[in-house]
């Protein structure tokens, strides 16, 4: 069960190590090996998971939930594989990018700079934040994975300097401090009144509260405090007001793995809220439903509204956020399958897309309005048409078999909500694939004879390749990965596994025992 511990410990000494190295090459390397190794890792603890198994640390063996819990279940094992992979990739194209111009008509000593005050180590140290938020079992350890996977955002966000990443930085540093405040209060407020910071020990009193006395008005508003904490780390609309302007400022690299990944923190943590927590919150289930389909449709509009690169995708992340909570909160195992085989593949497709972006930004600017690139860069338009369509979700990319996957899961529950939910899911398809086609047409469309051709960097180019053969993959492998969504989908719908392996060693009550004594936690009061 230490394997658990090395996806936080890799990252945080090869961070530390990578401060002190003095050779761009060697902190390349090691960067490298770093992210290979905690690959390596996270897919021998995916492959453990997989058998059936929810693997749990008990830090410095202390039981829970006294101690310090790390636990690994499909969900976590599926998380970590794509962070460690999405990782990697970063790191390579990190190496390779920031020996150049960030882009056309721009001096490469930006990015040299950039490197050279730490953005390996600061991705290194964001990666095992990560980590930890996905491996964590304790709300408060949550808090503190989040701390230290922001600290380093804002690093990367605003190492360069740039006037841009100050102004974005700014508005991006007093979010997320509010809503970091919110959540530490909430922390607080939960262990007042419940007696406990373990998720799966929250999970069993709640769940005995609720059968002895019904409905709390008190656990209700926790739930939504946390809710709005993970909604607006989510970027999920009207909370996501932050993210179009901010993800697109710092360096390529680092906005490409801020867009693939962080915001599914913040996803990851409603999940594991509202399916382990706080599992009969119906209400807010039905205002994150409603919320999921605003930011659908918000984020295809806004894509349309714009004209560069980063800024057009940043708006197609929030899209897919609101994509992936329709699956969440339909209320059925079937969404939930639907929502994690969706996970797989937004991660891939944004991140893909905006490493596209970025070979773009290096050829005409910030601007996908200078038309006439098919000819003179044929791979790199091939590149953004396979992941356009999976974008826009038409077959047979994955996007198609995750989308129909999720419309036919709202459509089976049914009622008028979910309907319209699934009318919304449709529409932001159509206008997705608009906005696609409006890329396509602004930069790679029409007359060819005032296009500059520039040399790119072979190690950027190779990123992207690989990133675009991963998407391919997935659909080609859509069966094994679609039964793997439903494996760790099943074990959310139930958790009993989850919280025997994390209370196994303990006293604590389970589902099913006596109420709590009357001294602490919720039963204080009676009905």
């Amino acid at each position: 069960m230490n394997l658990l511990a090395l996806p936080i410990l890799i990252p945080l000494f090869s961070g530390a190590v990578l401060l002190l190295l003095p050779s761009r090459i060697w902190r390349f390397v090691l960067a490298c090996l770093a992210a290979l190794l905690c690959l390596g890792v996270s897919l021998s603890i995916l492959n453990t998971v997989l058998s059936g198994k929810v693997m749990v640390l008990q830090m410095s063996n202390w039981p829970a939930p006294w101690g310090i819990s790390l636990v690994a279940d499909g969900l976590t094992g599926i998380m970590l594989a794509l962070s460690a992979l999405v990782g990697l990739l970063t790191v390579i194209f990190a190496g390779s990018s920031l020996q150049h111009e960030p882009r056309r008509g721009q001096s490469k000593l930006v990015n040299e700079l950039r490197e050279r005050f730490g953005f390996q180590a600061l991705l290194q140290f964001l990666l095992m934040g990560v980590n930890m938020s996905f491996l964590t079992g304790d709300l408060f350890n949550l808090f503190v994975a989040f701390e230290v996977m922001l600290i380093s955002s804002y690093g990367l966000l605003l190492i360069g300097n740039e006037l841009p990443q100050l102004r974005e930085g700014f508005k991006y540093v007093v979010v997320n401090l509010i809503a970091s405040a919110i959540f530490v209060v909430a922390a607080g407020m939960i262990y007042g009144l419940i007696g406990t910071l373990n998720m799966a020990d929250i999970a069993v009193k709640v769940a005995q509260h609720t059968a002895s006395y019904g409905p709390d008005a008190r656990l209700s508003l926790l739930a939504m405090m946390l809710a709005l904490v993970f909604a607006t780390k989510a970027a999920v609309f009207p909370l996501g007001f932050w993210l179009p302007s901010s993800y697109p400022v710092p360096a390529a690299a680092a906005s490409a793995f801020f867009a693939a990944l962080l915001t599914k923190v913040g996803v990851y943590s409603l999940i594991r809220t509202f399916t382990l927590m706080f599992p009969e919150e119906d209400l807010i289930k039905t205002l994150l439903l409603v919320l999921a389909a605003l930011s659908m449709v918000v984020g295809a509009l806004g894509m349309i509204s714009q004209s560069r690169w980063r800024h057009t995708l940043a708006f197609a992340n929030i899209s897919s956020i609101g994509y992936l909570l329709m699956g969440v909160f339909t209320r059925q195992n079937m969404g939930l399958s639907a929502a994690l085989y969706y996970l797989i593949h937004t991660v891939l497709v944004i991140f893909t897309l905006f490493l596209i972006a970025a070979l773009a930004e290096k050829i005409a600017g910030l601007k996908y309005t200078s038309e006439g690139h098919l000819n003179t860069y044929p791979w790199l338009a091939a590149s953004y048409f396979i992941a356009a369509l999976a974008l826009a979700g038409l077959p047979p990319t994955t996007g198609f078999i995750a989308k129909y996957a999720l419309i036919s899961a709202s459509l089976k529950v049914g009622g008028l909500l979910n309907n319209w939910v699934a009318a919304a899911a449709v529409v932001t398809g159509l206008l997705l694939l608009y906005a696609s086609v409006e890329i396509w047409r602004g930069f790679f469309w029409g007359e060819s004879h005032a296009v500059h051709q520039v040399s790119l960097p072979a190690g950027m180019k190779g990123t992207m390749a690989a990133s675009l053969g991963l998407l391919v993959l997935l659909a080609i492998a859509s069966g094994p990965l679609y039964r793997l969504a439903n494996f760790a989908a099943d074990q959310l719908s139930r958790n009993t596994a989850y919280i025997a392996a994390v209370l196994v060693e303990t006293q604590a009550p389970r589902l099913g025992d006596p109420p709590l004594p009357t001294d602490h936690g919720v039963e204080e009061e009676t009905h």
